[in-house]
């Protein structure tokens, strides 16, 4: 029997399937909630193995149900043939450009601000307070880093802030600092 890549595919997402499963059964034996309503130590592995699984039964599912993808260039004439030629022997000559037109140095450049920015957002959490950084710093990050415009970076750091905030603060029961503002 030979095994092709999408049996190989689909047998391991099947595989990772039944470890999903494992896991929420473990997870559920150590104890989803306690007995005063807060989450207990099974609760991460049995929503975790929960999600594994049925992320994987439905990658089992969509590799089967796949059909061979048509091979384009064999299909490509003429001007078309030579401009997908042209774009692949432009694609060569610059092998650190992304895929979304960055270089080597521009990606380092933004590693190197986001590192910046994320020790001055550790150094205002003691005057404006866990919440207020990490929102302000998810801001920063998408208008400076990313050049996103400010309203959408805005929404996303406010959903940022409320989701920190809900998970830890409420669900959890996780003292946050909240600085000296003592706003959040």
């Amino acid at each position: 029997m030979k095994l092709t890549p999408v049996t190989a595919k689909a047998a391991f997402s099947a595989v990772l399937a039944v470890v999903g499963v494992a896991a929420a059964i473990g997870g559920w034996a150590y104890g989803v909630l306690q007995e005063n309503g807060q989450i207990g130590a099974g609760f991460l592995p049995f929503i975790l193995g929960i999600a594994l699984a049925a992320l994987a039964t439905v990658d089992v599912v969509q590799t089967l149900t796949r059909r061979e993808p048509v091979n384009i260039a064999e299909e490509l004439t003429g001007v078309e043939a030579e401009a997908d030629a042209a774009a692949i022997d432009t694609v060569a000559e610059a092998p650190d450009v992304d895929s979304l037109g960055r270089t080597q140095r521009q990606r380092n450049r933004m590693l190197v601000m986001v590192i910046g920015m994320l020790f001055v957002a550790l150094l205002l959490v003691p005057v404006l307070g866990l919440l207020l950084s990490l929102g302000l710093l998810v801001v920063a990050i998408s208008t400076i880093v990313e050049r996103r415009h400010i309203l959408p970076a805005l929404l996303v750091g406010a959903v940022a802030v409320g989701v920190i905030h809900l998970v830890f603060a409420e669900l959890l029961g996780v003292p946050m600092p909240t600085g000296l503002i003592g706003f959040i």
